[in-house]
């Protein structure tokens, strides 16, 4: 099975309102031109009460092609509640991009990104970030995926940036207001914060 990276963000939500989560995300999806059927055919579905949490984890990866290279995506949902989580008080659902990590990193180590796929991971950030403004959207390993949300909603500001980029909403910037200027390259604009590890990003997304 391939390590993933995560392009990602989280929206907190209920049965009344996942389905409206569900359609804004296919409105990501044919943005980027991944395929959305796998969510268009949920939207068809009554669920239970608590199923509705679980159900958009079963994606199938996809072919991607970009710029004549082909990649593989994996578009995905994934529900968090406050039985899994105690410090939660609502449910909430993490809305993500996954990506095969050995074809878009070029040097494990640093896990530098490759020129060919930055532009396009910043597009992907930056179409979750026009549609999703409850967190910011964050571009983590597969180790490390989670963690800067969880900073938030647990109060475990050392995690806040472990993250290789970033988009902010306006309403989170002073959260961000001691970023490490020396590992960290940034941008900001009256709407977002654009955050990028130096080792692993030559600009931030969104530049």
């Amino acid at each position: 099975m391939p390590e993933y990276s995560h392009i990602q963000t989280y929206i907190p939500c209920d049965k009344k309102s996942y389905k409206d989560i569900f359609r804004s995300f296919v409105s990501v999806l044919i943005k980027l031109n991944i395929d959305p059927a796998y969510f268009l055919d949920l939207l068809e579905e009554e669920v239970a009460d608590k199923d509705f949490m679980y159900k958009g984890s079963s994606t199938a990866t996809q072919e991607y092609v970009y710029q004549e290279h082909t990649i593989h995506v994996r578009p995905y949902i994934m529900g968090w509640t406050p039985a899994v989580i105690p410090e939660l008080t609502t449910n909430w659902m993490k809305i993500a991009i996954l990506l095969w990590t050995e074809e878009i990193e070029m040097d494990h180590v640093t896990g530098e990104i490759k020129e060919t796929y930055r532009s396009l991971l910043g597009q992907m950030m930056c179409a979750l970030a026009e549609e999703f403004t409850q967190t910011g959207v964050y571009f983590t390993n597969e180790v490390t995926y989670g963690l800067p949300w969880e900073a938030i909603v647990k109060k475990h500001y050392e995690s806040l940036y472990v993250f290789d980029a970033a988009i902010i909403p306006k309403s989170l910037h002073t959260m961000y207001k001691d970023l490490d200027k020396e590992q960290f390259m940034h941008m900001q604009t009256d709407d977002h914060l654009y955050i990028a590890d130096k080792a692993s990003w030559k600009e931030a997304p969104g530049i």
